[in-house]
């Protein structure tokens, strides 16, 4: 009971803090936010010397753009090269793992999601209204570039989901799918661990109505329909998890 009190009085000092937000300018911005995914790739036949070149993880820059009403999440146009080369035995292997075009946009106002979405190099527009996540808050507390946060989890089809949000920025928005609290989350970690997204920087301030226009690419379809595709076309290249947003290509050369 007293740590439910406790979590209630610190959030409420955290709106009091920031209630003037308008005139700080803290609902409208941008946030650069690094995501890495832990890889596992397994190939049939795979000797020890390609084992060791495979990739453990990938990294990507992705950039969010906010205001009250709206946000968009990106990929970074200047994303790090995560193609490996080596040569063995006479020949060439190159390893490239590529990351999906994706964008996230948000009506923050009337509750609507827009997802733009590519595989395997097709391009999807899926429209659909922002589902309610179940958040608890845990009323543990740490500081991310300087703004203090709040700790909550969830529970969803894909296991524990932990995330850290600050009602420094009283804007309910996020990273990739998650949003649903009062304040700006900064990190993410899911997966089992597998999947961490972490703020790398903030810049607060007046963002250009460009960058936070609704995508329009692609072909329209159903969030169901569009995972009903992945699914099919993964199990007909036998891979799993194919809506990862990761692309990984080896071609070897002798």
């Amino acid at each position: 009971m007293k740590k439910t009190v406790l979590t209630i009085i610190s959030l409420t000092i955290f709106f009091i803090a920031f209630s003037q937000s308008d005139n700080n300018q803290v609902t409208q911005g941008s946030i650069v936010y690094e995501e890495v995914m832990k890889l596992n790739i397994q190939l049939d036949n795979m000797t020890p010397e390609i084992e060791a070149m495979l990739p453990k993880e990938s990294r990507a820059s992705k950039k969010l753009y906010f205001n009250r009403h709206a946000s968009r999440y990106q990929n970074i146009q200047e994303s790090e090269d995560n193609t490996i080369e080596n040569e063995s035995d006479g020949g060439m292997v190159k390893i490239m793992v590529s990351q999906a075009e994706d964008i996230i946009f948000r009506n923050l106002k009337d509750n609507e999601i827009v997802e733009q979405k590519e595989f395997m190099s097709r391009v999807f527009l899926i429209e659909s209204e922002q589902s309610e996540q179940q958040w608890k808050i845990t009323g543990n507390q740490k500081t991310i570039l300087d703004y203090p946060c709040q700790e909550a989890t969830m529970e969803n089809e894909k296991g524990s989901v932990t995330v850290w949000f600050t009602p420094a920025i009283p804007v309910s928005s996020g990273p990739g799918e998650y949003g649903n609290l009062p304040g700006m989350i900064l990190a993410v970690e899911s997966h089992e661990g597998d999947r961490t997204v972490i703020a790398k920087s903030i810049e607060l301030g007046t963002i250009d109505a460009k960058y936070l226009e609704e995508p329009k690419k692609g072909k329209k379809v159903s969030h169901e329909k569009y995972l009903a595709i992945v699914e099919e076309k993964s199990k007909e290249m036998g891979i799993e998890g194919g809506g990862s947003g990761k692309v990984v290509t080896m071609t070897i050369s002798r």
